[in-house]
């Protein structure tokens, strides 16, 4: 759900901007202007870039994690399904990019008691191949997260009972106890929907290369030349009539070769991506070729622990191995000096409805993400023999950025005399380590980059946190009743409380999360093209829709 794999995220200011408060201008569809919001530094993070005004027959935009295994929505959780799927499965409910949650597929809800969310639906929109959306469609996605336990999204729908058509354009929600997580869920692919008879029909070849899907998204499925690219044209009934397509084709390539995304960027192979290779980011800025972008993100680049039993399963070798990460350093070497070091398991712009409470309890941390040395051997002092010399594995998917992060933390180990092996795993791999237990085996530290899927720290925990959470790899639950606790409490000041409560057993413990560094996003478009949104939305809202040409 909100997942990243591979390469680091390239980005170019050093501090993030809480995703839910950026003050931008009201998005539009006729603005010539980026849309802009100052960041902490006193530079500029922009939102929107100029807005395409002209008709454009073909772009070749590269997903810079490789190839999927899957485009299908309900079992993608990255970088490059997410990015490519955003464009042509929509939910009920969207993100915009400047990180507001507003109608989408639902033109309206409502809560009528506590245990009861009601969708009523558009009517005006329609599938690929002409069909309209019903509430059937909608009700058999929705329970397609509930009922499909291998889905991404399952543990969003751990309160819902039941889901059902209540109306020709209306779909209710049940629930088995209170949830103020839920309702904001369906912004993010929780909510997507699909196309009943479509889905049915294609079974487990849902999202395959020679299957494809059948969504409602303003670019549809075409083609998927494995090992190549994925190809969406565009849409002509989408229903969104203020956010009307400009491109007629986008080539979605997979290159991972940080040199050779560069090349194709400066001769005009590839029009544009995300994630701009930080070894060619000097090159592409000073290019009369094109233009460089920095936009606000919920992204963190960290590390999980995997394995409950192993050398990581001792507390003081888990706070031992965090004091000695310079993880100052790592932003600053790494990343080039945009990755900011962070306090707690939940980075800032995550804080949400908690902000007060969690910038109190993170007020409370000392460290400033430089490495001390002396604090961690202390610690390390009275920990068995047996347990020190026990070695702790790290997979880092083998590409630039992450290779050198992976150097950077078994270099920290090895001076606090823990025994460390790193393991560089091929990129376009790397997710097995994450999804698969058995790839995985008894692998100790996964590194990952991840996102919320809405700026919510309750959505944060109950990813990475609370049993049952997509990315909860190592089964921790020490947290799983204060969880639930504040999902259930309706007042958002004592929900915050709860949440700081569960933030801090999790610091106390580091456990099952590091803190990490908090990242920025950044985009390059060739001189030819324009409008892709550079704030961090892409994976869940259709950015491409927005591009166009510069002429």
């Amino acid at each position: 759900m909100h997942i990243t794999t591979s390469s680091g995220l390239r980005r170019s200011s050093v501090t993030m901007v809480a995703a839910g408060l950026i003050a931008v201008s009201v998005l539009s569809g006729c603005s010539s202007k980026a849309v802009q919001s100052p960041s902490s530094d006193g530079g500029a993070l922009t939102t929107l870039t100029p807005a395409g005004t002209g008709e454009v027959d073909k772009v070749t935009w590269n997903v810079f994690q490789g190839e999927p295994q899957t485009v299908d929505p309900y079992h993608a959780a990255d970088y490059t399904p997410n990015m490519i799927n955003s464009n042509m499965c929509e939910s009920l409910l969207q993100q915009t990019p400047d990180f507001q949650i507003k109608p989408g597929l639902a033109s309206s809800f409502s809560n009528p008691d506590p245990l009861t969310w009601v969708y009523t639906l558009r009517d005006d929109v329609t599938f690929w191949d002409g069909s309209p959306m019903t509430a059937d469609d909608v009700a058999y996605s929705l329970k397609q997260n509930l009922t499909d336990k291998t889905s991404f999204y399952n543990y969003l729908y751990a309160n819902v009972a039941s889901v059902a058509k209540t109306g020709a354009h209306q779909v209710t929600v049940k629930l088995s106890k209170p949830d103020y997580l839920f309702n904001d869920e369906l912004a993010s692919t929780a909510g997507v929907v699909v196309e009943q008879k479509f889905h049915e029909q294609a079974g487990k070849k849902f999202g395959t290369p020679g299957t494809g899907l059948m969504c409602t998204g303003p670019y549809k499925f075409t083609k998927w030349t494995q090992g190549q690219s994925i190809t969406a044209t565009r849409y002509d009934g989408y229903w969104n009539k203020d956010l009307k397509p400009k491109v007629k084709e986008i080539d979605f390539t997979f290159l991972t070769d940080d040199n050779a995304i560069t090349s194709g960027l400066l001769a005009g192979q590839i029009d544009g991506t995300y994630n701009v290779p930080t070894s060619g980011a000097a090159q592409l800025k000073s290019s009369s070729a094109g233009k460089y972008y920095v936009g606000a993100a919920p992204l963190e680049t960290t590390l999980v622990v995997a394995n409950p039993k192993g050398a990581l399963a001792n507390a003081e070798v888990r706070k031992a191995l965090q004091l000695a990460i310079d993880w100052k350093g790592i932003g600053a070497t790494v990343y080039g000096g945009l990755g900011t070091p962070s306090k707690l398991q939940t980075p800032p712009s995550v804080y949400g409805f908690a902000k007060d409470e969690l910038d109190k309890l993170a007020g409370t941390v000392t460290s400033d993400g430089t490495a001390q040395l002396d604090k961690a051997k202390a610690l390390l002092a009275n920990v068995p023999a047996e347990v020190k010399n026990k070695e702790i594995s790290l997979v880092v998917p083998a590409q630039a950025e992450t290779q050198q992060l992976g150097v950077s933390i078994k270099d920290s180990a090895d001076k606090i005399g823990l025994k460390f092996k790193l393991n560089v795993v091929p990129a376009t791999g790397y997710s097995n380590y994450l999804y698969d237990p058995a790839t995985r085996g008894s692998t100790d530290l996964l590194y990952t980059q991840f996102w919320p899927g809405i700026p919510n720290p309750l959505d944060w925990l109950a990813t990475t946190a609370v049993t049952g959470g997509t990315f909860n790899q190592s089964g921790y639950n020490g947290i799983d009743t204060l969880f639930a606790q504040a999902r259930g409490t309706k007042d958002p000041g004592e929900r915050a409380k709860v949440v700081a409560q569960a933030e801090k057993k999790l610091y106390d413990e580091m456990n099952p999360m590091f803190p990490g560094v908090e990242l920025h996003n950044d985009l390059w478009m060739n001189n030819r093209i324009t409008g892709a949104p550079a704030s961090f939305d892409y994976v869940y809202y259709p950015w491409a829709a927005h591009l166009g040409g510069t002429k």
